[in-house]
């Protein structure tokens, strides 16, 4: 379960940049707003996520990051492609 929700926030983190900007500025803040309730332990994973794509969170090199990230948890970033 943990893969699954951490991949819905991936995801949802490449097909909107309003909610990666938002993510990386203020997770909890992000999450919250698109419904996300996330234990401490995927709040843990998300932050060093976080913290892995940088600041500004902007850019195709961020989405094939996020890319990345999602197959590493199992999920597919782009279903129906």
């Amino acid at each position: 379960m943990r893969n699954e929700m951490i991949g819905a926030v991936v995801r949802r983190a490449i097909e909107h940049p309003e909610f990666r900007r938002r993510l990386i500025e203020s997770p909890e803040e992000a999450l919250q707003s698109h419904g996300f309730a996330l234990e401490t332990a995927e709040m843990a994973e998300i932050e060093k996520i976080r913290s892995s794509l940088g600041s500004s969170g902007e850019g195709k090199d961020v989405e094939q990051q996020l890319v990345s990230i999602a197959e590493s948890y199992g999920v597919d970033p782009r279903p129906g492609e």
